[in-house]
């Protein structure tokens, strides 16, 4: 699909190679360097080398030679020196800018590239009887987002939530069930009593090898099917889900599929075997299934000398089960970058297995979370946070930045704005950042109303919201070429072109799986905005049609912030 940007630059090369001074493959266009007034490049070097030419004479000859009609993009071309720089028609940038976001509404910056080619992407896998906490949210919030933005740029995307649960802590669990006793409660409280058993027979199994023993047992005996280990395992699934279900709701997500480890018990056998078979796995002296060192990784296990399975197992069999029923191009795992080395393993067993070569594994690896005090959140620490407890304390915060900014909300409209912008902070604090640098758990620059946060975000959106309603007028959108080609001022033609580059963020994104592409664009916008906003009079603009023209890129700036909010999984407010 080619916007306005996609235009401009092929109107360029298509120029040049009409030329003829220049062969196609020579013909390298670039952003122009940094203070350079100019918004396409030709640095001439490779060009003119070849060509046996100085860079300055060809882009002279260059721009002597250069045509284009009178409705080009083009309006400017300047050689200096060995760069020929390429500038905007204000007036038809605004035309077709605005133009194309009036037209296309939620859809603006979505592409067609993937061509609805299946991508499964594995996300959020929390363990089964455990609550959800801050260490699960990295890979939900990435995850989500990422699904958002590949399907924006047209591929048909598969959400797996992963569960763990299988191997050998279930059967930590279903022992200490039988010694302590099943928890009576419901949802998180359930949760809550079932993680203190497992850390009270962890602790006790350190100083009774007989519990450790009985762990292993109660694990095989669920791989086995016995029917009391697995009304337990049954019982911890369908309470975890349900009480994780309520968190995923208030974050925006959902996955297609749920199927969890345990889903792939039958198909284990036939794994380790096929490994074997083609001799990538061997069996050692103490019956153990070992995979010996792959593109010089260290060696792994595929089944315990017991006979049980580990992780590597279920990930080899998950493997086959997507390739043959879903026929993706990629598999992507959005897991904490710890387990590197894993995935690098798994990529290599696939890899000598020859199960799908023409398929991609991608590890899409993120870094851990710190308190306000720069000490990692865990139980041993005393400092973990736990999900809805998170969620629960985020709204409770942003209710009372509703309750000073807007006191004209109803009630039921500051709760309801709360939790949005509550919910958004916890995001975009995960999102704005590269996924694999470590982040912070800072509610003042959170929830900060200026600056990089999805507070200021949203509340651009909703002062947007707010012009287009003081205007009084219903949609104020026009779409003439005379009326939007007076936006010319600096100010104006600055935000316009940032509402240009959004379909090249969300490429930019889904090209290198990084959703801070897309907030630094949310991010660079509102500022464009906030500039124009304090530049340029919109209500009691010089004339009614002037008005017009930026009522119009007041609703378009709005439009476009809606929709790169929506891929990071943030709402946005219309009132705050």
């Amino acid at each position: 699909m080619e916007y306005v940007l996609d235009r401009f630059v092929a109107e360029v090369r298509s120029a040049i190679n009409a030329t003829g001074n220049v062969p196609a493959d020579l013909v390298d266009l670039q952003p122009p360097k940094a203070n350079i007034p100019a918004d396409l490049a030709f640095p001439s070097f490779r060009a003119a080398r070849e060509l046996g030419v100085t860079p300055p004479r060809l882009t002279q000859e260059l721009a002597a030679a250069l045509q284009f009609a009178p409705d080009s993009l083009v309006a400017e071309v300047v050689a200096s020196g060995p760069f020929l720089n390429f500038g905007l028609n204000p007036q038809r940038l605004a035309i077709e800018v605005l133009g194309d976001i009036t037209r296309m509404g939620d859809t603006y910056g979505h592409d067609d590239l993937g061509q609805q080619q299946t991508i499964v992407i594995d996300y959020s896998s929390p363990n089964v009887a455990k609550r959800m906490h801050v260490g699960h949210i990295r890979s939900t919030i990435i995850g989500q987002s990422l699904v958002h933005i590949l399907r924006a740029l047209g591929f048909a995307m598969i959400g797996d939530n992963h569960l763990g649960d299988w191997g050998k802590q279930f059967g930590v669990i279903i022992a200490a069930i039988k010694r302590y006793g099943k928890p009576t409660s419901e949802g998180e409280m359930a949760l809550e009593a079932l993680e203190e058993r497992y850390v009270r027979y962890s602790n006790e199994m350190q100083l009774d090898e007989a519990l450790d023993d009985e762990a292993r047992h109660c694990s095989l005996r669920l791989e086995q099917g016995d029917p009391e280990a697995r009304d337990l395992w049954q019982w911890c699934v369908e309470t975890t889900l349900e009480a994780n279900q309520k968190n995923y709701d208030r974050l925006g997500v959902s996955f297609e599929h749920t199927y969890g480890e345990s889903f792939y018990e039958s198909m284990l056998t036939d794994v380790i075997a096929l490994a074997l078979q083609q001799g990538i796995a061997q069996t050692d002296e103490d019956g153990a299934v070992v995979v010996p060192s792959l593109d010089n990784l260290p060696s792994f296990l595929l089944q315990r000398s017991d006979g049980g399975t580990l992780y590597m197992t279920r990930d080899l069999a998950t493997v086959l089960f997507r390739v043959e029923q879903f026929r993706p191009v990629r598999l992507i795992y959005v897991v904490g970058s710890q387990q590197e080395l894993h995935f690098r393993q798994l990529t290599a067993l696939v890899k000598a297995l020859a199960i799908a070569p023409e398929i991609e594994l991608i590890h899409v690896g993120f870094g851990t979370i710190f308190d306000a005090q720069g000490q990692p959140l865990s139980t041993r620490r005393g400092n973990m946070i736990y999900l809805q407890h998170l969620l629960d304390d985020a709204v409770a915060r942003a209710r009372k930045i509703v309750e000073t900014k807007n006191d004209e909300l109803s009630e039921e409209e500051k709760d309801r704005v709360a939790e949005q912008v509550g919910i958004g902070a916890v995001i975009y604090n995960d999102l704005y950042q590269d996924s694999r640098r470590n982040i912070t758990l800072d509610w003042e620059r959170m929830l900060a109303t200026e600056g990089n946060s999805a507070t200021y975000l949203q509340y651009s959106h909703a002062r947007c919201c707010s012009i287009l309603r003081r205007a009084g007028a219903g949609d104020p959108r026009v779409t003439d070429a005379a009326t939007l080609s007076l936006l010319t001022q600096g100010t104006e033609q600055q935000l316009i072109k940032h509402l240009a580059r959004l379909p090249e963020a969300i490429r930019e994104a889904g090209q290198r799986y990084a959703p801070f592409v897309i907030a630094d664009w949310c991010y660079t916008t509102a500022r464009a905005f906030g500039v124009f906003f304090e530049q340029c009079p919109v209500l009691k603009a010089d004339s009614p049609s002037l008005r017009d023209a930026r009522l119009t890129l007041v609703a378009a700036t709005a439009q476009a912030l809606k929709n790169g909010l929506h891929l990071l999984g943030i709402q946005s407010p219309e009132r705050m």
